[in-house]
């Protein structure tokens, strides 16, 4: 333009002609606005959606001056697989894709970093702030778990997950029968008064692994040397991780827990049973299809079609509780196809032994799947450098021990990698610390009846308790960031503040440990939970619980637990990756076969086998659906997912009002209808922190509601 203007002075103005497109806004989607009126049709939204989350949502139609981004057959968003990551939005360099929720906010003012605590991948976030509240917040580029990603929770839950109108801010105590809010003195006082008229086998702590190492630490500490109770436990349902080191323990197996995000793409074959991946762990999907891309194999193994499905090699869509026998039957036709490298190890004999006496004939009868295809898997697997990968949906029944005996035996014979994962925040971390404490601790399962049976009389709650309507004790404290079902009954109530507004450690799936810090002043009265039960424990007198800053307690934590020693705040500052120190050299052994008999579970009175994943919208006690509508969109925990012949059978449609009956109870939910379910079976996600027997598969009869 420069040079036109010195070259032709005489030309004062030159016409673009524009042409508005007159696109109308797409509002129809949870969180985030389309304007096609802005679009340049870069493309960036397109690349970003097909090559790095491999969801292929939108796309370019029409052609020429027609051509526009958009989905098949200008369908809503949600009905065409997108999950709502937010990286079109982040990608977009003109505002055609707008967050819905920051367009009429001022511009922020500052900005600063923290972990992710709505999973157990802790990915690094940029929050923007203005005048010290949070806008929004955005998956940082320099994060070392997530590189520059983040998935729906991440991206959009943050600032309403904060900031809830069920936030408690003041600390309470029941007087008269009604709770009344009291300076943080006298709480801590009522609450000491009378915990001490109780004796330590009488009072239950259960923790959350949804809290930061230093606050856990101190709760096993407070239960130990304060009031000298066994009885502290978490009480979120048992996951993967804790599932596969109970029965590597009781065989005498140490496998390593570690492992580094990137080392899944490294794999020529991954193997993935018993989750939706591309759900429960977004990031460590994005792995999977990065070595997907390279051109490894992937094998799914699954009831249901995942997410994702499209891009396996072989889905394996087993009949649910005979995962053990196609794993074992893996097992034999590596070895029949001498595959193995020679190695002997302790248990092969006995093992191979075992193997000997499965049939191709039975295996077919119990999964379901046909020889072929059984074959093929295996010889899928025999072709690298392996990876396995699993979640729920191996231990949600009685068979925990032989499916994941038989996915070990697999995966030590293959030489390949087994991947437990951990489902919450701080699971691994809550988990190195009981494991390695030395504490003997009751289980949650025994707490609960202990408190049904009257011999625990005061109960201290850190995090929700499912089916807690049945939990009735003499004295209860709450301390949580939420209001809940059981906030209300409490005796006490302690404001905890929210990992925004406090410091501390997370450490996330992969055992990598995060130092997180806070962003904003706390709410209220609201306290970090190390410094609620550190105030709580000076009341008996402890000098040693007084600690100024969390640091002070990571300092203790890394001199009590020898898994923490590596752990360096000033050298995590400078990006140097530090991980759970694994003590124990792992041994490698074959487990012995555990053979379950599968029985058929329905009948003529429940046809119907119901199954459920675990539901990780959650925040503590705050359950996402119900503070934010989009997530009531997209993964409302009132679905009940049914195969559409079934559903025509029952005389079902989508949005029907049911009732799904149990020998054990009866939910009331939402029919709908989806291809990815099988015949016969009833998919739901339920939270576990609400309903307890969400976990194992029941035989169920489905009822019109009323």
């Amino acid at each position: 333009m420069r040079r036109v203007q010195i070259h032709y002075p005489q030309i004062d103005k030159i016409d673009f002609p524009s042409v508005y497109r007159d696109y109308e806004v797409r509002r129809d989607d949870p969180f985030f606005d389309r304007n096609y009126n802005l679009c340049i049709l870069c493309g960036r939204c397109v690349r970003v959606c097909h090559e790095i989350r491999g969801a292929s949502t939108v796309t370019f139609v029409f052609r020429g001056s027609h051509a526009v981004v958009g989905t098949v057959l200008d369908r809503p968003l949600q009905e065409v697989g997108c999950q709502f990551c937010g990286a079109c939005v982040d990608v977009c360099p003109t505002g055609a894709l707008t967050e819905r929720a920051i367009k009429y906010e001022p511009l922020p003012d500052d900005q600063a970093k923290t972990i992710c605590p709505l999973c157990s991948m802790g990915c690094e976030l940029d929050v923007m702030l203005n005048k010290g509240r949070i806008l929004s917040t955005r998956p940082s580029k320099e994060g070392a778990v997530n590189l520059g990603q983040a998935c729906v929770k991440g991206r959009f839950a943050i600032k309403d997950t904060v900031y809830s109108s069920q936030r408690i801010l003041k600390p309470m105590i029941r007087r008269r029968k009604e709770l009344e809010e009291v300076s943080w003195d006298e709480a801590l006082d009522f609450v000491a008064q009378r915990l001490k008229s109780y004796k330590g086998k009488e009072i239950g702590l259960i923790q959350s692994p949804q809290i930061s190492c230093e606050g856990n630490f101190l709760v096993e500490r407070f239960a130990r040397e304060v009031v000298k109770s066994q009885n502290v436990d978490f009480s979120t349902g048992i996951s993967p991780l804790e599932a596969f080191y109970e029965t590597a323990h009781k065989d005498k197996v140490k496998p390593r827990f570690n492992f580094k995000r990137e080392e899944i793409s490294e794999a020529d074959v991954i193997l993935l049973a018993g989750l939706n991946l591309a759900v429960s762990h977004p990031i460590l999907w994005l792995e999977v299809l990065k070595a997907v891309r390279k051109g490894t194999k992937l094998i799914m193994v699954s009831p249901d079609e995942p997410l994702g499905g499209r891009h396996t090699t072989v889905c394996l869509r087993v009949k649910p509780g005979s995962e053990a026998s196609l794993f074992n039957y893996l097992s034999k036709r590596l070895l029949k196809d001498e595959q193995a490298d020679g190695r002997v190890l302790e248990g092969q004999e006995f093992f191979t032994t075992d193997l000997a006496k499965l049939t191709a004939a039975k295996v077919v009868e119990s999964t379901g799947i046909d020889e072929n295809t059984l074959n093929y898997a295996a010889r899928l697997l025999s072709e690298g450098k392996s990876c396995f990968i699993f979640g729920m949906g191996l231990i949600q029944d009685s068979r925990i021990e032989q499916n994941l005996a038989a996915l070990w035996n697999l995966a030590l014979l293959n030489k390949g990698r087994i991947i437990p994962l951990g489902l919450e925040t701080n699971s691994r971390g809550l988990f190195e610390i009981k494991r390695k404490s030395g504490q003997k601790t009751k289980p949650f399962d025994q707490i609960v009846q202990e408190v049904k049976g009257g011999q625990i009389k005061a109960l201290y709650l850190f995090g929700p308790v499912p089916g807690n309507k049945k939990l009735k004790t003499e004295f209860l404290v709450v301390q949580d960031s939420y209001l809940n079902k059981m906030s209300e009954r409490a005796d006490a109530v302690f404001p905890a503040a929210t990992f925004a507004e406090s410091d501390g450690m997370f450490v996330n799936v992969e055992g990598r440990m995060q130092s997180f810090h806070r962003v904003i002043e706390p709410l209220g009265d609201a306290k970090p939970d190390w410094w609620i039960v550190s105030q709580l424990a000076l009341r008996w007198g402890k000098k040693d619980f007084l600690y100024k800053k969390s640091s002070d307690i990571l300092r203790e934590l890394k001199k009590a637990i020898p898994a923490f020693s590596k752990v360096s705040t000033s050298a995590q500052k400078g990006g140097l990756p530090r991980f759970i120190q694994e003590s124990d050299k792992e041994k490698e052994k074959f487990m012995p076969l555990k053979y379950q008999e599968r029985t058929e579970l329905t009948s003529k009175t429940y046809p119907f086998l119901l199954g459920s994943e675990y539901n990780l919208d959650y925040y503590r006690s705050l359950i996402l659906s119900d503070e934010i509508k989009g997530f009531e969109i997209i993964r409302n925990p009132r679905w009940f997912k049914l195969n559409p012949k079934d559903a025509k059978r029952l005389d079902l449609e989508d949005g029907d009002e049911v009732e799904v009956v149990s020998p054990v109870g009866k939910i009331k939910g939402i029919i709908r209808n989806t291809d990815s379910v099988p015949e016969g079976m009833v998919r739901s996600c339920l939270f576990w922190i609400e309903e307890p027997s969400s976990s194992p598969l029941l035989p169920v009869k489905i009822k019109r509601g009323k």
